[in-house]
């Protein structure tokens, strides 16, 4: 009698296991290798959501930029002066006087002057209620009745339009003041110029591009994965392995498209976003009160900027540490570089220099003077938070590790696969130039390419992918042309032949698949070398150039053991990073290795 005739209920579906199955089960029970994508993968989403850890952008701000208002006030009269200037020529006069990088035509060039009125007018009304746009939207109607007449050849009306419209300039110049920030108003008393309405921003996801929106929001997927991974699998497909096998390929595809989707809905949102690496003045403007918000300013975790300097706190070790306190005059009070003020004394009788004090500019939306969580990872010789560009370093030294694996990956397999399938004269010509690229020291001729490519030519970022790629890509076309070796002769390899299958779709849809264990693994490894690569070069100056950083470049930015947190921390990250690519590839190796297998 079955179990379901009994009453206890259906029999249990067994199904067997794929390869696939196998593997993943045993890299499940590997302890080291959990570890170490946990690891990593908090590595590269600390690199991906850098801009959203530490940034002197703030993610929202309502606020009234005084300066950007009163500058657009006192331009649009500007703009109409430069406007009768060109009203008063001809066609002809205008070439005649024209300028090398002036406008070609007087037509555009009184084209371009509506543009810049057209920017400010926008400026101001952006603070204004809409009851006092009509002003100003007259005075772009009489600029136009201005460019029309000098576009129809009436040379005196079009100078008597501009000069009215020069007039209409200056009187909304002075109507048009904005009311005084600093200047409190008694009860019943009416301000002596226009009030002006906050305008709320996100200067933060502004900088935000497309490309790494994707990254974003792909790697968001990747570290939810266990979790909305096993509600598909349970609600979904109810725990049917055959349903689940058949579905790995959709998931993965709703993991890349969903991440594109967005990054097409970002692009039409945000166009290309701006420069992640330039140095905002939000901070300064706001604490100079020449932006006065409204509401407190939302900024990052660590609201510090990856290039942003704090000459004053050059070399400042991490403000946990005892060392870095300093007082209200800017002098350190413990540790070598101590002064007090009977040094300071001593030293005016004996004429012995000390550096002059200055006292540390605590920015709005900065950590106080001495507060542990002011720069964690302590200052650069700039002055610049070390963490912040230890996160922000990462993005360039893990991309580099990520993507020469992937190139000198493709072009092994390509390379390999052809040498180990076709034999013959090929092989022998691929591996004698293989054996010529392995004679010669791989980190030196590395060096010497970087050290002929100017960075003008190429950023230095891919031209260290681009050289790691092309001389590393040896030893995984070894191991391919071996495995091809090895498979070629198998009897599904001559039934492709037998059948008329071209040689392209026999290496790259039956016999490659049968050799993924060893490229697999050399990726793993290639990632590593990849980031150590990356990381001697720019230590040794021919990689990534200030104000960008990679972990590299950050190791060589003191090489005084007084500054030990500029050896320490990104030597600590590179280690961890290499430690668990290395890890990971030796459980890799294991899971596809038959043997190993339980």
């Amino acid at each position: 009698m079955s179990r379901s005739d009994s009453g206890q209920g259906p029999a249990p579906k067994f199904y067997s296991k794929d390869y696939w199955d196998l593997v993943f089960e045993q890299l499940g029970k590997n302890f080291l290798f959990k570890i170490s994508m946990v690891i990593l993968a908090l590595l590269y989403a600390s690199a991906i959501y850098a801009p959203f850890v530490a940034n002197d952008r703030p993610y929202v701000l309502e606020a009234i930029d005084y300066k950007d208002y009163g500058a657009a006030t006192k331009g649009i009269r500007s703009v109409c002066s430069s406007l009768v200037r060109e009203a008063e020529k001809t066609p002809e006069s205008y070439l005649e006087s024209r300028g090398d990088d002036a406008p070609a035509t007087l037509a555009d060039a009184l084209a371009v002057e509506r543009q810049a009125l057209i920017l400010r007018i926008d400026t101001m009304q952006s603070y204004l209620p809409v009851a006092e746009h009509a002003p100003l939207d007259g005075l772009v109607a009489e600029v136009d009745k201005a460019i029309a007449a000098s576009a129809a050849g009436e040379l005196e009306q079009a100078i008597a339009l501009a000069k009215a419209a020069k007039d209409t300039a200056s009187a909304l110049k002075k109507s048009y003041e904005a009311v005084d920030p600093a200047v409190v108003l008694e009860v019943g008393e009416e301000p002596d110029g226009k009030v002006l309405s906050p305008i709320k921003s996100y200067p933060l996801w502004e900088t935000i591009t497309p490309g790494w929106m994707f990254l974003m929001v792909f790697w968001a997927l990747v570290l939810s994965w266990p979790v909305w991974n096993r509600i598909v699998n349970t609600l979904l497909l109810k725990g049917d392995r055959d349903r689940i096998r058949t579905a790995r390929r959709w998931k993965l595809g709703l993991s890349i498209g969903i991440p594109i989707l967005v990054a097409m809905g970002w692009f039409g949102w945000n166009g290309n976003g701006e420069s992640s690496f330039d140095v905002s003045n939000f901070k300064t403007r706001l604490t100079d009160g020449e932006i006065v918000a409204t509401s407190e300013p939302v900024f990052a975790l660590i609201p510090m900027g990856y290039a942003e300097t704090h000459t004053e706190e050059k070399f400042r070790p991490p403000t946990w540490s005892h060392e870095s306190q300093i007082n209200e005059r800017g002098r350190y009070m413990y540790g070598l570089r101590a002064i007090t003020e009977e040094d300071e004394a001593k030293a005016a009788e004996t004429g012995e220099f000390v550096p002059p004090a200055v006292p540390v500019t605590v920015r709005v939306g900065e950590p106080d003077r001495n507060s542990g969580l002011r720069h964690i990872g302590g200052t650069d010789e700039l002055g610049r938070d070390f963490f912040a560009r230890l996160l922000w370093g990462g993005r360039v030294s893990l991309a580099v590790g990520i993507l020469s694996a992937f190139l000198l990956t493709i072009l092994g397999v390509v390379i390999g696969s052809v040498a180990g399938y076709f034999g013959g004269w090929i092989d022998v010509l691929i591996m004698r130039l293989i054996e010529v690229l392995q004679s010669i020291p791989a980190f030196f001729l590395i060096l010497m390419v970087m050290a002929m490519v100017p960075p003008t030519v190429m950023p230095p970022i891919f031209a260290i992918v681009i050289v790691i790629a092309l001389i590393r890509w040896t030893g995984v076309a070894r191991l391919v042309r071996g495995e091809f070796l090895r498979l070629r002769e198998q009897e599904f390899v001559l039934a492709a032949k037998a059948l008329g299958f071209s040689s392209r779709r026999t290496i790259f849809k039956h016999v490659l698949p049968n050799a993924l264990s060893p490229i697999l693994v050399s990726a793993a490894f290639a990632v590593a070398s990849g980031i150590l690569t990356e990381s001697a070069i720019s230590f040794l100056g021919f990689g990534t150039q200030a104000p960008k950083a990679s972990w590299g470049s950050l190791v060589n930015e003191s090489q005084s053991p007084e500054h030990w947190w500029i050896q320490i921390l990104p030597g600590l990250v590179i280690f961890i990073t290499v430690t668990c690519y290395n890890l990971a590839g030796d459980a890799v190796r294991d899971a596809l290795d038959p043997k190993m297998k339980d």
